[in-house]
């Protein structure tokens, strides 16, 4: 659900859908038979176009200049990475976004292993997003320090 802070009045009527039928469906969406491609197509995919976005290319863009790339090839410090989303503005790169299975974790050592694989994953994230834009430690810092 959207944070208390959040009004639920200023989302998108269909991102409101989304949030009722996960809280719905919540038990099948968390079976390890669920995929991340269903939670793509299911999920990610309706949740970004409701925001907005033309994640299929609807406009008809050349691929300079689409909102959306799929699993974009990304030079990372010698290595080629392919996040599933790319979101671009004007055919430059703003964010990227790597989709999961919701899969539940049932036991407490499964709840740990996956929080400190999510917690592993978000610092190599940021890691990795903060060479693709050449920032420097006193910039890592501020940014680190505004997102706690």
């Amino acid at each position: 659900m959207p944070s208390p802070t959040t009004p639920l009045s200023t989302c998108p009527p269909p991102v409101l859908d989304l949030i009722a039928r996960f809280d719905e469906h919540r038990d099948t969406y968390q079976q390890q038979t669920y995929n991340e491609t269903q939670v793509r197509r299911e999920f990610i995919d309706p949740f970004f176009s409701a925001l907005g976005w033309d994640i299929d290319n609807k406009a008809g863009h050349a691929e300079a200049y689409k909102d959306v790339i799929h699993k974009d090839a990304i030079k990372i410090g010698g290595a080629t990475k392919a996040p599933d989303y790319c979101f671009r503005i004007g055919g430059t790169r703003k964010f990227f976004v790597e989709a999961k299975k919701p899969a539940a974790a049932k036991t407490d050592h499964e709840k740990t292993a996956l929080q400190r694989q999510i917690d592993s994953a978000d610092r190599e994230i940021d890691q990795r997003v903060y060479q693709l834009y050449g920032l420097t430690d006193d910039e890592i810092r501020i940014v680190e320090e505004a997102t706690r």
